[in-house]
């Protein structure tokens, strides 16, 4: 086998590296994948309270919904630009409490559900 390797790095040394290194980036969004499955199919991720170190989008995603919903619920604007904004500042900027954010959240969850067909667990 050290002899195959051997010649490989003697003979294809650029195709040996492009090889490894895709082994590797496989590898790496392979765990990455996996581990966020793992995480987001955790039955106490789903549907949480907000909490202010939270961001909409970890929010769109607890909650499984679109991110147009976000928008909707939060009453953010929808421009080019992301923002990563956690809801601590966000009810800041709105002047609105995270309780009134939530409310705001179960609403709008609850009409879009509604209209998908989809049970509430």
């Amino acid at each position: 086998m050290w002899h195959r390797l051997k010649d490989l790095w003697t003979h294809n040394r650029y195709l040996l590296i492009a090889f490894v290194a895709a082994i590797c980036l496989s590898g790496f969004f392979s765990a990455r994948a996996i581990s966020q499955f793992v995480y987001w199919a955790d039955p106490a991720r789903q549907d949480q309270t907000l909490a202010g170190w939270m961001t909409p989008r970890y929010v769109g995603k607890s909650y499984d919904i679109p991110p147009e919903i976000i928008l909707e619920a939060f009453d953010l604007q929808q421009d080019g630009n992301p923002r990563r904004i956690s809801l601590d500042r966000l009810s800041e900027e709105k002047g609105i409490s995270l309780n009134d954010m939530q409310t705001q959240l179960d609403v709008t969850v609850a009409r879009w559900r509604a209209e998908q067909g989809v049970l509430n667990e």
